[in-house]
């Protein structure tokens, strides 16, 4: 599989009807898109909802690389709640069904949190310990519905107080053992938790399964650091070469957002431009 020039429908104006987004995707130059289901889409939409949007992608020339749900956040699979860890569960259960209608190849997953309270309103904080254990339990049970979908849940290094550095990540994945478990580096997620995303990138190697793009100004030190690609303090040059070195083949999704006020198709479209640039860069590497 080569490199995939993709973007998540996250980057693009919510009022913007989810067609016309696929369509100026394509118009931009990706060839994949990563497809959230906590907007236009739900996880209880219908099957002839699926049908439609894996033939519009197709007929755009455009792949789903990916999806996701933010409920994931907000009923985290590492919660002590037995109903809402059999919420997070069940949503997980979905988007490998989902997953498999539309021919996506992973399914970005949060890997559960110390600390959910980025993206949920009802905070839980829970013991290092324990968070890590409940989790690879649910993971590796879910593991096996993935593998026989043809799926991977991809898990993805995000601001949850977990998994906090590129050995323990590593160590988790080895641990789990499944061909249909991987991860979902992001970047500038990376850098935002104090990391060095090249670093992450030659520890983890082959379990990297997808990549989101976009970039973080350390200077900034909060949430709002977060910007466009090539805008902050990612070492581009080490990460195209450290993608090279471990032979990197999927996507490379923007999840540049919010969509800007004025002229929204300029984030998008500029996005894709930086993607270009960066695979020729680790091809030329």
């Amino acid at each position: 599989m080569e490199l995939i020039n993709s973007t998540s429908l996250r980057c693009f104006p919510p009022e913007m009807d989810w067609r016309e987004c696929i369509e100026a995707a394509a118009r931009s130059g990706y060839q994949g898109i990563e497809v959230n289901f906590d907007g236009q889409f739900e996880l209880d939409c219908s099957l002839s909802t699926l049908q439609e949007l894996r033939s519009c992608a197709q007929q755009a020339g455009v792949r789903i690389v990916s999806v996701y749900s933010r409920q994931q956040w907000k009923t985290p699979i590492s919660s002590r709640d037995p109903e809402k860890r059999r919420r997070g569960i069940q949503a997980l259960e979905r988007l490998i069904e989902i997953a498999s209608c539309l021919g996506a190849p992973t399914i970005l997953t949060i890997p559960g949190a110390v600390d959910n309270s980025i993206l949920s309103p009802d905070v839980e904080i829970l013991p290092y310990r324990e968070v890590y254990h409940r989790v690879q339990e649910v993971i590796g049970g879910l593991a096996k519905k993935a593998e026989s979908n043809g799926v991977i849940l991809a898990l993805e290094n995000v601001p949850n107080k977990f998994l906090l550095s590129p050995l323990e990540f590593r160590r988790f994945l080895e641990e789990l053992g499944s061909p249909a478990v991987g991860c979902h580096f992001d970047v500038a997620n990376c850098l935002y938790g104090g990391g060095y995303p090249e670093d992450w990138i030659r520890t983890l190697r082959s379990w990297i399964k997808a990549v989101h793009l976009k970039d973080y100004k350390v200077s900034v030190g909060s949430l709002s650091g977060f910007c466009d690609i090539f805008e902050g303090d990612v070492n581009w040059k080490e990460v195209c070469l450290a993608l090279r070195e471990i032979g990197y083949a999927g996507a490379l999704i923007s999840e540049v957002l919010p969509s800007y006020k004025y002229h929204p198709e300029m984030l998008w479209e500029t996005a894709s431009r930086a993607i270009q640039k960066i695979i020729i860069d680790i091809r030329s590497h």
